[in-house]
């Protein structure tokens, strides 16, 4: 099994449980996997017509469309974002990343789940350049 199904997999059975950490020890490697409290507010996948380009995740890592402790996401489908603003936060090996717009833009769509794990090159957000 990938180390990526793996992590998939023991993710949806912790959740399933309610179990909030878990922690793997070998004699090659230690891997920790923390899990937050996700609450789904409306669809996975929001979106309309006259979307012409998408933004895929830079890194494999748990996304986070809302920042911590709030229920308002970074983004919504809809909002217009200056180059620079945080679409959301992907942690990968321990490490909260904020990912920003490239470009001025449209949100259109948004193609993920709070908490869920992005894939290298997953579509996280459909958009429409703006001022162009």
């Amino acid at each position: 099994m990938l180390q990526t199904d793996m992590i998939k997999e023991l993710s949806k059975i912790m959740r399933a449980n309610g179990i909030k950490l878990v922690e793997l020890k070998n004699q090659d490697a230690e891997t920790k996997i923390e899990l937050f409290p996700v609450e789904n507010k409306g669809p996975v996948l929001s979106s309309y017509e006259g979307h012409s380009e998408t933004i895929n995740a830079p890194v494999m890592g748990l996304v986070y469309i809302c920042p911590p402790n709030r229920d308002k996401p970074f983004v919504s489908v809809g909002d217009n974002v200056k180059k620079g603003s945080v679409l959301c936060v992907i942690e990968a090996m321990k490490v909260m990343n904020e990912f920003t717009a490239a470009f001025d833009c449209e949100i259109t769509g948004i193609c993920i789940e709070n908490g869920s794990i992005a894939e290298f090159g997953q579509t996280l957000f459909k958009v429409k350049r703006v001022g162009v």
